[in-house]
């Protein structure tokens, strides 16, 4: 009986931990990140958020969404990527030590996710790329100077990681 009971605390508190885990990795950056927050990033109204949230069969999750300036080259891109199970190890970390694709001039930016970088992308926008555990988050900045779009990437990135 005491062994019963002992396999069942066991398997409930690892359905707990790995079912939690997984939610929170799982967030729609849509509703962290809202149409309202977006505006008030970029300074100028937006359109609604375009994008999806997916998930593949090996059980990857991708939730991709972008907030364009309703007049003018205004944009916010997010980016938010869990591996599944089935997903080769240390995905994230390799995905993210790839980063920027093409090269060019990285800043490390300390006390963001375990690592993060910021870097001006050849498509013009000033982007962000954070691991924390697993998960790889990606913000992107269009038509707001470096400095000015790092703050307000750090401030994006503090509100979707405490979701993880």
């Amino acid at each position: 009986m005491k062994r019963t009971l002992i396999h069942c605390a066991v398997w409930t508190i690892a359905f707990v931990y790995f079912g939690t885990v997984t939610a929170a990795e799982k967030i729609d950056v849509s509703k962290v990140i809202t149409k309202s927050d977006a505006q008030a990033v970029l300074g100028v109204p937006v359109n609604n958020a375009q994008g999806g949230n997916k998930k593949a069969a090996d059980g990857s999750y991708d939730s991709e969404w972008s907030y364009y300036a309703v007049k003018g080259d205004k944009a916010l891109v997010l980016d938010l990527f869990s591996p599944g199970g089935n997903a080769p190890p240390r995905l994230t970390q390799t995905m993210f030590s790839a980063l920027p694709v093409g090269g060019g001039k990285v800043t490390k930016v300390d006390g963001i996710g375990d690592k993060a970088i910021f870097y001006h992308d050849k498509s013009g926008l000033e982007m962000m790329n954070i691991l924390k555990g697993k998960v790889l988050l990606t913000i992107g900045i269009h038509g707001m100077p470096a400095k000015t779009a790092l703050e307000q990437e750090k401030s994006i990135a503090k509100k979707l990681l405490a979701k993880l």
